[in-house]
């Protein structure tokens, strides 16, 4: 019997590393990087090791104050490791997430002394469509997310061990991650953790404890701060005053804030975000408030990130990442006591909501070209299409299969083919104007020695910067997210308004001079003086001066 329960443990981990194989690793250089996001914090990291500048972000040379430096860090150590590729900006993002993995596995196994549900909660986590999907995608997010899983451990294991040793470490390591993360994100990261802790400590009636312990973790993520913190100050006064009122309280509080949306924009996504085990999420949440015990302590890392960024004005789909490991956990928890009843109904109700994505979205696809209002594909692009359906195809098959009870963890597979074919399916209009590393690249010899390189567009720059390994190029028109930057005085030249460029074009004699826009900016181009020679790739806009 033992040695049969080994057996089957260790074919579960082949099928879960064939997994993280599958969607994590093959698919990273199968899409181009996406603008602005990807290619910016690329940028960022490249630049880092071209001017040996490791304390002061700097986005096309520009001081860029968005973020502090850990993020920056881990993209260009994993750049220096593997060389300026697409598989290695992403790496970081990927080693990342498989670490969230790792605690959440850790925390599960804390909570219930249950291997298998253990397991279940990390292969539930890892295929969760906002987690694969996020988690290949190089923003900063999965990283600081993994330092949130971290101290959903840590503060687990402070709460739970009775050994005063195992306490001080485990707020010790809580210090670190929220140190980390705050290096990597902001002072949101520290948010969170006071806020879910408070509750917990509060529930579990441990609140002097946590309370006299948490001093310790605010002196270690102090500690973990500190060094960086005074090098930036030293070097850029205004950084944390720039970074704490503009990016924290302007960007989620204020009457202006960036990405406005209702309180209610975190439901649809979060249904979304779960898939493909949307079935079992209020069985999930029904059944950790009925057991209370730890399943409570999942229920605030869930409920009450959520509920706070549900709140504040400004609201991106990345922000409730860290609300995905909890459920995962309490799913994995819920399934556990369905596999243990032998009920079938939320196992059904799961692949039945799998069955009808699948069909429903291949079904759109397949008929989206007799409604050209709907139609994100060209003419030529069938193969696209077709590629794309097949993805859901996939999808609906597997969802099938999983409606009997031994094969319901089957689900997990239903988005494989997503994860393979999606850099394979995106529409060419799209894919010029969000991912325009092929045609930058085309044009590689007509760009590269150009005295002056013009865009009106961060997200075009930063795409200009990496394909040419040039980091001198010059806003156009509008400053976009290097506004704050440009307003320094060294960084005066980088910027020009439309009725400043023919006073720069004749200092060039109307030539060594290129302008790459965004297509839809006709008025600008409209605009552009001389005769330059103008050459439309899709959504760009090329436009190149060689001389009167």
């Amino acid at each position: 019997m033992i040695m049969a329960n080994n057996k089957v443990a260790y074919l579960k981990w082949c099928l879960l590393f064939a997994f993280v194989l599958m969607t994590y690793f093959l698919p990273l250089n199968g899409r181009l990087l996406w603008q602005p996001d990807e290619l910016r914090y690329a940028e960022i990291s490249r630049e880092l090791i071209l001017s040996y500048n490791w304390s002061v972000p700097e986005l096309l040379d520009v001081r860029y104050f968005e973020k502090p430096i850990f993020g920056y860090w881990v993209g260009a150590l994993f750049q220096m490791l593997f060389g300026e590729n697409n598989v290695s900006v992403r790496l970081g993002v990927v080693f990342s997430t498989l670490a969230s993995g790792v605690f959440v596995y850790l925390s599960a196994k804390m909570a219930w002394r249950n291997s298998r549900l253990a397991f279940n909660a990390a292969f539930i986590y890892l295929s969760m469509l906002m987690v694969f999907t996020i988690g290949t995608y190089n923003i900063l997010d999965p990283i600081v997310t993994a330092f949130i899983t971290m101290v959903i451990f840590f503060f687990q294991w402070g709460l739970t061990t009775q050994r005063f040793a195992y306490r001080l470490i485990a707020f010790i390591m809580m210090g670190v991650a929220c140190g980390l993360g705050l290096l990597t994100k902001g002072f949101l990261v520290l948010v969170l953790p006071v806020l879910v802790c408070s509750l917990t400590a509060i529930y579990f009636k441990k609140f002097k404890e946590v309370f006299v312990f948490s001093f310790v973790s605010i002196f270690t993520a102090f500690v973990v701060c500190l060094p960086w913190s005074f090098v930036i100050a030293s070097r850029e006064p205004d950084f944390w005053n720039y970074f704490f009122w503009v990016e924290h309280i302007q960007r989620f509080m204020s009457h202006d804030a960036q990405n406005k949306s209702p309180f209610w924009f975190y439901i649809p996504i979060i249904c979304a975000a779960v898939l493909p085990w949307l079935g079992y999420l209020i069985g999930a949440i029904r059944h950790a408030w009925r057991q209370k015990g730890m399943h409570v302590y999942f229920l605030f890392w869930f409920v009450a990130p959520f509920v706070f960024f549900s709140i504040t004005k400004g609201k991106l789909l990345t922000y409730i990442l860290p609300c995905i490991a909890p459920i995962a956990i309490l799913m994995a928890a819920y399934i556990e006591k369905v596999l243990t009843e032998k009920k079938t109904t939320a196992i059904r109700v799961n692949a039945v909501i799998n069955s009808l994505v699948g069909a429903l979205a291949a079904g759109a696809i397949i008929a989206s070209p007799y409604f050209p209002k709907l139609n994100i594909y060209q003419a030529d692009e069938s193969d696209k299409l077709w590629l794309a359906a097949g993805a859901f195809i996939f999808w609906l098959v597997v969802a099938l299969v999983s409606f009997k009870q031994r094969f319901w963890y089957l689900a997990a597979v239903c988005t494989v083919a997503i994860s393979l074919t999606v850099g394979h399916v995106i529409p060419y209009h799209i894919e010029s104007n969000n991912t325009p590393q092929n045609i930058i690249g085309k044009y590689t010899k007509q760009l590269e020695n150009k005295s002056v390189l013009l865009t009106n567009n961060v997200g075009l720059g930063t795409a200009l910067a990496w394909v040419l390994k040039r980091s001198d190029i010059t806003m156009l028109y509008q400053t976009g997210e290097l506004g704050y930057g440009l307003k320094y005085p060294d960084a005066a030249n980088r910027f020009y308004r439309l009725d400043q460029l023919p006073e720069l074009l004749q200092r060039h004699n109307y030539k060594n001079v290129a302008v790459v826009v965004d297509g839809s900016k006709r008025a600008l181009l409209d605009a552009l003086p001389g005769r330059p020679i103008i050459i439309r790739e899709g959504n760009l806009m090329l436009a190149f001066y060689e001389g009167q």
